[in-house]
């Protein structure tokens, strides 16, 4: 499976403190660069069975949803010259290890003693994010692709909690009108339709690509069409008659 570089991935907290490294890395001549970041659960759970259930050496302890690159708060950083990834410690090269470290301390970013190339967010427990217990000020970046990463798992352990997408869009005005709540409830014209997206349905604000975000809904799961109006479902999720969201009508198999 890919590596993931994408610096949109990592929780901005984290990317910023990675951007401000990455200059003093530079102003320093020292060749490191990030060799990734974000790393899915499926890639986190295939390195995991290497020299256990796979051939090869053992490479890492942590199994999907127990390493902080999940999370978008910990980054691999390894050497590259003329063109190629190096790990190489010896010689005159230790001493360039050790100044990552140290360069990288001075922005709260945490190493490991027994992984050269790991930097993560210092204080962040693996625990709490299991739990859901995102950093603060997280964005729609960060944020949509945890969702996704959350959405598609399918493996064991489970996957934690959904974090919330982050709004970039202005406050309405005070005068804004309200929206008609619906007047269904799942015991009268409610419809039980089940999500067919392979990788997890998004539930939007509004019927329409333009509006936010609010989660991601699991490939299986059963949700209330409360209505329809051309390519766009309003849903509830919860089976209270409430609208939480919208969808698009093509990935809902209503149930008969």
């Amino acid at each position: 499976m890919a590596r993931d570089t994408e610096m949109e991935h990592l929780h901005p907290l984290f990317r910023q403190k990675v951007e401000l490294l990455l200059q003093d890395l530079a102003k320093a001549k020292l060749p490191f660069r990030m060799f990734e970041g974000f790393r899915s659960p499926q890639r986190q759970h295939d390195l995991y069975c290497q020299g256990r259930t796979k051939p090869g050496a053992k490479v890492t302890n942590a199994d999907a949803w127990s390493s902080l690159h999940q999370y978008g708060v910990a980054a691999d950083f390894v050497l590259y010259i003329d063109g190629k990834w190096s790990w190489d410690d010896k010689g005159e090269r230790k001493a360039w290890w050790k100044k990552l470290h140290q360069l990288a301390l001075q922005h709260q970013l945490e190493p490991l003693s027994w992984e050269l190339p790991h930097l993560q967010l210092q204080q962040m427990q693996l625990a709490q994010l299991r739990a859901g217990k995102y950093p603060a000020d997280g964005d729609a970046d960060w944020a949509e692709n945890l969702q996704h990463a959350i959405a598609t798992w399918r493996g064991t352990p489970g996957a934690p909690p959904m974090p919330l997408a982050a709004s970039g869009r202005p406050p309405l005005p005070a005068n804004a009108p309200e929206p008609q709540s619906p007047a269904t409830t799942p015991n009268s014209t409610a419809r039980l339709a089940t999500v067919t997206a392979r990788d997890g349905l998004r539930l939007r604000a509004g019927p329409g690509t333009q509006f936010d975000i609010k989660t991601t809904l699991r490939s299986g799961q059963q949700v209330y069409v409360l209505a329809s109006s051309g390519d766009w479902s309003q849903i509830d999720i919860e089976g209270d008659g409430l609208a939480d969201g919208y969808c698009h009508s093509g990935y809902l198999a209503v149930n008969s």
